[in-house]
């Protein structure tokens, strides 16, 4: 695996980025993340050096990817895929049977009603089960996921850092990327990803398959061509990358 390329000019590229665990550090809850200002500065940085081909791809809603690095408004792909925005347009990939979401629902929500500790997760697309302050109960969490799985075919299991998702789409954040590559300003330029999770590896193999650069930030196996040891490093390494495009003019 080699170390973290130099890019040198930010308009030959389209960059993609997972947010938690990559742009931010992983917190206890969604909700109690922080996102360095040195973060905002790198991506608006790049967004105005590459004429706006800078987007996120999250298991995240666009919702909270919009009100975390407000008042910064970059494309996103939501969901692991499922809602992605470029400009001012949302689209949706098709969802499964309204039946089955219910009753992954109820059945997660019965059983996070018996484990205090667990959240629940409600998304457009998905339903995430965390069980980071509860991690005694992952074999749980995950077996109950993977029967889930098997009641409900066009639900998908995802797995994560301390969370088990459940996919009411077939949509990835390899998709995602494909279909934005498709369209201006991301048409014609090499892809950049970076990701930290399992939940990226489809992304880098994506990305891998066009030729592009692929990033995994923190440990573990990936297909990811290259790594940052931390999000402490990737960030520092992001924001001297843009810097250097900006003095480029």
């Amino acid at each position: 695996m080699t170390v973290l390329p130099v890019l040198r000019d930010a308009r030959t590229y389209s960059f993609f980025f997972d947010f938690d665990g990559t742009l931010t550090e992983i917190a206890e809850t969604p909700g109690a993340v922080i996102v360095e200002e040195r973060a905002r500065e790198a991506l608006e940085t790049l967004f105005e050096c590459g004429s706006g081909a800078v987007a996120i791809v999250t298991g995240r809603e666009i919702d909270s990817i919009d009100k975390l690095l407000a008042p910064l408004k970059l494309p996103v792909a939501g969901v692991h895929g499922y809602e992605r925005r470029n400009g001012e347009t949302t689209v949706s990939a098709a969802a499964a049977e309204e039946s089955a979401a219910r009753a992954v629902a109820k059945i997660f929500t019965s059983f996070v009603d018996h484990n205090p500790g667990l959240l629940l997760e409600r998304k457009r697309g998905a339903l995430a089960l965390h069980y980071r302050l509860r991690p005694e109960l992952e074999s749980f969490c995950l077996s109950l996921a993977e029967d889930l799985a098997d009641r409900f075919r066009d639900v998908v299991l995802t797995r994560g850092k301390m969370v088990v998702e459940m996919r009411l789409h077939t949509a990835t954040k390899g998709t995602a990327i494909n279909d934005f590559l498709q369209e201006e300003p991301f048409r014609g330029r090499l892809p950049f990803f970076a990701g930290d999770d399992v939940t990226d590896e489809d992304a880098f193999t994506a990305v891998n398959a066009l030729g592009g650069i692929t990033v995994k930030v923190g440990p573990g196996e990936t297909a990811a061509h290259a790594r940052a040891a931390s999000v402490d490093e990737f960030l520092s390494w992001l924001l001297a990358t843009a810097q250097r495009s900006k003095e480029l003019g």
